[in-house]
């Protein structure tokens, strides 16, 4: 009976320190977050890579978009490098961003969609020509069904940029 006292005790003791030692709270993850991938073009709506012409900060860097061909206008290749922008769930404000190409500027913003606290998406935006100026493009419709894959987001074509004047806003 001694035994089995000291059996029960020395399992109460080492169950006590396992509860202490264990993570006082657990997160988990609540989505699996958003992205927009913007494919860069040069003045002669060249697919280009967009090292160089885009200095990557926090939200952004620059990918590899695979089965290009299958939804955007690319020669030669199966594959491109894009801009990819990361959220933590949604975008919760416009991206905005400034490309340079041989000294000239252009000024692109992506309007985001307002979505619930924790609903995710993903876009894929293809760009019109490189053009000195600034430019936005609506992102709150549904888009195009993406060939490549569902995983990239809904596909949005160049059509769909407008030229903004920015002093006017």
């Amino acid at each position: 009976m001694r035994s089995s006292f000291m059996k029960f005790l020395i399992l109460t003791i080492f169950a006590g320190a396992l509860l202490c030692l264990a993570p006082l709270s657990v997160r988990a993850q609540i989505c699996p977050g958003s992205s927009l991938r913007y494919v860069v073009r040069d003045e002669q709506g060249n697919v280009i890579d967009p090292s160089g012409v885009f200095e990557p900060k926090r939200s952004a860097d620059i990918d590899e978009l695979k089965d290009a061909s299958k939804v955007i206008k690319v020669t030669g290749t199966e594959k491109t490098r894009v801009i990819e922008w990361r959220a933590m769930c949604n975008f919760r404000e416009a991206v905005k961003e400034s490309l340079n190409v041989n000294g000239k500027v252009m000024h692109v913003t992506f309007i985001m969609p307002r979505l619930s606290q924790y609903a995710t998406r993903n876009f894929l935006v293809d760009s019109l020509p490189f053009r000195v100026g600034s430019y936005e493009i609506d992102l709150t419709g549904e888009g195009e069904e993406n060939p490549a894959g569902n995983w990239l987001g809904r596909f949005y074509a160049a059509k769909g940029w407008k030229k903004i004047n920015l002093e006017t806003r």
